[in-house]
């Protein structure tokens, strides 16, 4: 479905003859019909024996369009006044610069009348040609005395406006007959700033007024229009402008009830307004609809914090992971924005979780305590106590408090049971259960405790 619409557009054009040409408007709505701002270009599309030469859009033909905007495109009409009399049809089309091979919409047709030539007057009686002979003398003879008048003033002379400003300039010239071209601007750091420094034809040179505009070059910093980017979202807008040099401040965040949420509704300075780009930072401000409270979800498991983010209107984006603190796993560990702040309803709320670490198998395949005590380090989980068992493969671990391949919070401590170095599966065989001393010396270096001596004791096997 086309983006534009143009419901309202002249069923006739109508022309005026006036130097040499036959001149009119015809003048067409059109509204965008998405919720989001597009590019618009508008070209005549003409039909019959009808040039397209002879439109033209008025001003850009191609411009930002807000969504649900409706904005006014006129086509002027230039026909030589010596064209054939006929008709033809005109119809304006608006195409979506994104999208130009299958997003574009036409008017209904305009017609266009063109009128006959006049006829040309009936011929009048030969002219006496004596009177022409009277007055090319009486011409000559004035032409002589206003070249003599000339001669003897020496001519009209162009007035010195240089340390002027522009309009103080102009109206010096005007005073003296003379016209200015449109102010030009130039770099020159060593001239007084908003004068004229330079002037062309410079002051005291003789110059015909009526043929002659004066030049006039003003010392300052060149300066560019300002694109209007209001109706566009944020990135378009900033695009468009880097695009004319300029460059877009942070976003401006405003809540407005009118306004579409995510779209640009002011910028300073405004559209069309001269500025430096080299200078000069565009703020954009973008609407955003109503904001609330955002909750302090730091500590809580993810699963939880989301919900109550939710609850209150926000969108929650997949956590990211970020490194092990000793917090329960998943526990989120930062949250932007953060907490006890106002943020738009319906914004993105990211966090971030601790991933806990994983509870290594001590004893698949079996591996004796200091290889054990070494894994768990590892892999960021602690030595709980250590004890023995009369039943296993010698001084091998036999058991472990927290089952292996289990998410933990970073230092959690595993208990570990080590067989006694005298065990035996046989229970009829007495053993003494008892930690292996460079085991448990082992752990409490990890620990960073003193050595301490077990307890020995006999066991009976059952």
């Amino acid at each position: 479905m086309p983006s534009f619409e143009i419901p309202d557009g002249p069923t006739t054009v109508a022309l005026k003859t006036e130097a040499g040409f036959h001149k009119g408007t015809a003048v067409f709505g059109v509204t965008n019909k998405t919720g989001e701002g597009l590019t618009g270009r508008f070209s005549v599309q003409v039909q019959g024996n009808g040039k397209a030469e002879w439109y033209s859009v008025q001003g850009e033909p191609e411009r930002p369009v807000a969504a649900g905007e409706t904005q006014t495109v006129t086509v002027v009409a230039k026909i030589p006044a010596a064209t054939p009399a006929g008709q033809h049809r005109i119809k304006l089309r608006a195409t979506n610069v994104n999208d130009p091979d299958n997003d574009s919409t036409e008017s209904a047709a305009a017609i266009v009348t063109i009128p006959a030539v006049a006829k040309p007057p009936a011929k009048k009686k030969p002219f006496p040609m004596w009177i022409l002979a009277v007055v090319g003398g009486v011409l000559v003879l004035v032409i002589g005395v206003i070249i003599a008048v000339v001669v003897m003033n020496g001519g009209s002379k162009v007035p010195k406006v240089v340390g002027l400003d522009y309009p103080a300039a102009v109206a010096a010239l005007k005073e003296k007959g003379y016209a200015a071209e449109p102010e030009i601007r130039e770099a020159a750091p060593d001239k007084p700033l908003d004068k004229v420094f330079k002037q062309d034809p410079e002051g005291g040179t003789k110059a015909d007024p009526k043929t002659v505009k004066v030049k006039l070059t003003v010392a300052g910093v060149p300066t560019v229009a300002v694109p209007g980017v209001t109706g566009l979202d944020y990135p378009t807008a900033v695009a468009a402008l880097e695009k004319s040099g300029f460059k877009a401040g942070p976003a401006i965040e405003e809540v407005s009830s009118d306004k579409s949420p995510g779209l640009v509704f002011k910028q300073e300075p405004a559209a069309d307004e001269q500025a430096d780009p080299k200078t000069i930072e565009v703020k954009l401000t973008v609407a955003v609809g109503e904001t609330v409270d955002v909750p302090v979800v730091l500590g809580k498991p993810f699963v939880a914090a989301q919900a109550l983010l939710e609850d209150r209107g926000f969108t929650v984006a997949s956590p990211v992971v970020g490194q092990a603190s000793g917090k329960q796993p998943d526990a989120v560990l930062v949250q932007d924005p953060v907490g006890d702040t106002k943020a738009p309803k319906g914004s993105v709320v990211r966090l971030t979780i601790d991933p806990g670490v994983i509870v290594p198998n001590l004893i698949t395949p079996q591996i004796n305590g200091i290889a054990g005590i070494q894994a768990l380090k590892n892999a960021g989980a602690d030595i709980g106590s250590i004890s023995s068992s009369c039943r296993g493969t010698p001084n091998m671990i036999v058991a472990q408090s927290i089952e292996p391949k289990t998410k933990v919070a970073q230092g959690t401590r595993v208990n570990i049971t080590i067989a006694s170095a005298t065990a035996n599966i046989n229970a009829s065989v007495l053993c003494r259960s008892v930690v292996d001393l460079q085991v448990l010396t082992f752990s409490n270096q990890v620990r960073g405790t003193k050595v301490l001596t077990p307890n020995v004791r006999t066991l009976q096997p059952k």
